[in-house]
């Protein structure tokens, strides 16, 4: 299992931006909310620049809350004074459906099994690369909806410990959700309000302390209003990695226990955006 991930300073954010067409201004990709998104006029060879200002080295892009259909394909490009210096090549949004699980005459073919899911994302991963920009080209054809939407863009280094000092078992999942339910004065429930969001529990087990200090030095460079992108299980694919990629918040603050020599314990929450 490959370490987590969380992109805690997101380059995106103080980023100068620039689209090849809009509806909505691409400065919604640098804040969250369902009112705040970033739609396209048109659905092919739609483009979304990012100049950062200065040269950085950059390893992951993350295209997040998308309406990108199964035929929906992206290429990022990370640029150096205006030259590609990497780039992913178009590569499709949806996770293939293994043929032992896929269904004739049900899934589509290229189909994925995500659909269910409330928000999707890709992530684009590259070697660490010098850039002072990237660019991001979306084609989809297919999409019923005449237009291209995202919600967020997250870009940076995200940090990651060494595998054996990785996340402990017992990462905890809960799906909470805004609905109260009542019981009329007839006995029957109802149900008021919606909306719902995730809440990751995770603990570092073993950081020892150089490591420790590492992922100080990142974490303090947010506290508990600032936003992240975390990704519990980075490269496993499927609805297990992505049910545990979100955009998130720090619940509160947070503690370390000196548990044994150069080793150290560091609980957390995490609760999506």
């Amino acid at each position: 299992m490959n370490p987590i991930e969380i992109l805690f300073d997101n380059k995106h954010d103080a980023a100068t931006l620039t689209a090849s067409s809009q509806q909505s201004p691409p400065e919604y990709t640098q804040v969250s909310g369902g009112s705040h998104l970033f739609r396209t006029l048109g659905i092919e060879n739609e483009t979304l620049t990012a100049d950062l200002g200065s040269a950085l080295y950059m390893t992951k892009v993350v295209i997040y809350g998308h309406n990108l259909s199964p035929a929906g394909t992206i290429n990022v490009e990370l640029l150096l004074n205006g030259d590609a210096v990497a780039e992913t090549g178009f590569k499709g949004v949806a996770e293939l459906i293994p043929l032992g699980r896929f269904r004739v005459g049900i899934d589509p073919w290229g189909g994925h099994d995500l659909s269910g899911l409330s928000t999707v994302s890709f992530e684009a991963n590259f070697q660490p690369t010098i850039a002072n920009a990237y660019r991001i080209t979306i084609n989809d054809p297919t999409n019923v909806k005449g237009y291209l939407e995202i919600g967020r863009v997250f870009s940076g280094a995200p940090w990651s410990p060494p595998k054996d000092m990785n996340i402990s078992y017992g990462v905890s999942m809960n799906n909470k959700t805004a609905t109260r339910k009542e019981r009329t004065e007839g006995g029957s429930l109802i149900a008021i309000g919606k909306g719902g969001w995730r809440e990751v529990s995770l603990s570092f087990d073993h950081l020892e302390d150089a490591e420790f200090e590492n992922f100080v030095k990142e974490m303090n460079k947010t506290d508990d209003t600032t936003e992240v992108y975390i990704n519990v299980y980075p490269e496993k694919g499927g609805v297990i990695e992505a049910i545990h990629s979100f955009a998130a918040m720090r619940q509160d603050g947070y503690g370390t226990t000196h548990n044994f020599y150069n080793s150290r314990r560091v609980p957390l929450t995490y609760v999506e955006v």
